[in-house]
This record gives C-alpha cells, structure tokens and sequence, in this order.
C-alpha cells in the first residue's frame, strides 16, 4: 500500500476510533468552547489594558488564527505521544507502513478540526465581540486558513516525531504552543519585542498567518499578502520534510534501543 493510502487508511481508523471514544457532539463542544473562551480572555484583557495599539479588534483576528493553532499544531504533535500512552505505538511499529504516512492521516481529523475552529472564531469576532467584517476579502481569508492549517501540521508533525524517541512529545508541544502564542503577533505587535525574539518568530507559520488575516479582513487581496502567504507556505513545506526525516531517524532509533515501548 502506498503513502496515500495509507494515509487514507490511518485517517478513517483514526476517526472512527476517536468517535467510539468520545461522542461526535463533547468533540464539537471542546472545539466551540476553546476557540471562545481562549478569544474571550485576551478581548477582556485587552479591554482592561486600553493600548491604543492593541485594540479588542486586534486581540480577536489574531485569535481567530491562534485557534488554528490550538486545534492543530498540539493535537498534531501530541499523537505519537498519544498513542505510546495507550499502548498503540508498539502494534504501529510492527506493521510495514510509513509512520509518517499513519500520523499524517491521524492529522486529518485535526486539519479539519482546525478548519472548523477558524469558522467558529471568526464567527464570534462578528456576532459576539462586534468586530467589522464587512471589508473583509473572504477568498484572502479562505486561502490563509488552508495555507495555515497546513503549515501548523508541517510544524506539528516535526514536534511530534519526537514522541518516538521521548516518554512524551506533549511537553515540547506544549511549550511551543505557548511560546508561539507569546511571539508571534497574536496578542501584541512583534514590534514589542526584542530584534532577537522577532528572528525566532520568523521562523514560526503562526506569525505569517496572523499577519496576513489582519490584512485579508481589511480587504487586502491574495496579492496584496501574497509574501505572508509563500513565506508560510515554504515553511510548511519545509516543516513537512523535516518532519519525514525526523520520523525516519526517531524510528531506528526507537526500534534499535525500544524506546517506542517507554512511558
């Protein structure tokens, strides 16, 4: 069976195995309820620190990326370390599959549970926190979504092969999480930050994205954030080899000392 379909494959067992778990509707209402409340914290903590440079408008599109994050990037990267936790990694090792083939198809559920948070995210900024969208140019929008998602899953996929060789990804997915939160223009202007911090945070598809939502709900066209969105987009692909050779090496190693069977 080739990569896609296995990819395939991993994705419908992974859903169906996550849905027999945990009901379809508790997995919508953890999607609905972080995208808000997370969205809620930093509009109340903006309102309450009146800068004139960060305004609740722009604490909520910034968020409405960061929920992008929050469904995809961790639940992404924390996978391997999943499925070592419940005793599932080991069987995983012992088919001739692609791992990386399997957890990209693990991905999918969190690609789509990123989309879904998008969606949501931006319907609160309008219909509960009272932000403008009517300028918005919704193509410039769908385009970054997609271009986000996908990167953030490059960028998860290479923290999560970690999980092979470690007890757990979850902690390193965790600490990016939060520091992708704190540098990448999310909350506050980069322009915050020492010149250092800003170079980390070029690095990192969330400080792309972020940037280029703020432009497309002003009404800024594909072209007008055409350098967001292929600098994203390169990282993404970047990330997603990385992630291939990374899962190739953390593999070996796993197999040759048995740390695949470590929690």
């Amino acid at each position: 069976m080739g990569c896609i379909g296995v990819v395939i494959s991993s994705a419908v067992t992974y859903t169906r195995n996550k849905f027999q778990m945990v009901p379809l509707w508790l997995w919508l209402l953890q999607i609905v309820c972080t995208s808000f409340f997370s969205m809620f914290f930093f509009v109340i903590l903006a309102d309450y620190v009146s800068n004139p440079e960060v305004t609740v408008r722009y604490v909520v599109i910034g968020n409405v990326v960061q929920s992008m994050a929050a469904t995809t990037l961790y639940a992404v990267s924390d996978l391997p370390g999943t499925e070592k936790h419940v005793g599932t990694l080991s069987p995983l090792m012992q088919t001739p599959a692609n791992l990386f083939c399997v957890f990209l198809g693990m991905s999918i559920l969190n690609i789509v549970a990123g989309l879904i948070s998008s969606t949501l995210s931006l319907g609160y900024a309008q219909f509960v926190f009272g932000i403008d969208l009517t300028m918005a140019n919704f193509l410039s929008v769908a385009v970054i979504v997609l271009l986000t998602v996908f990167s953030l899953t490059g960028f998860g996929m290479m923290i999560g092969s970690v999980g092979l060789r470690l007890r757990t990804s979850s902690i390193i997915a965790n600490i990016v999480s939060y520091i992708g939160l704190l540098i990448c223009g999310v909350n506050f202007p980069l322009s915050y930050l020492p010149e250092w911090v800003q170079a980390v945070a070029s690095a990192f598809p969330l400080t792309y994205g972020v940037d280029a939502m703020r432009g497309a709900v002003d009404g800024a066209n594909i072209l007008d954030i055409g350098g967001d969105l292929l600098t994203m987009t390169i990282l993404g692909l970047v990330y997603f080899i990385i992630s291939l050779v990374m899962f190739r090496m953390f593999e070996k190693l796993a197999r040759n000392n048995g740390s695949y069977e470590m929690f």
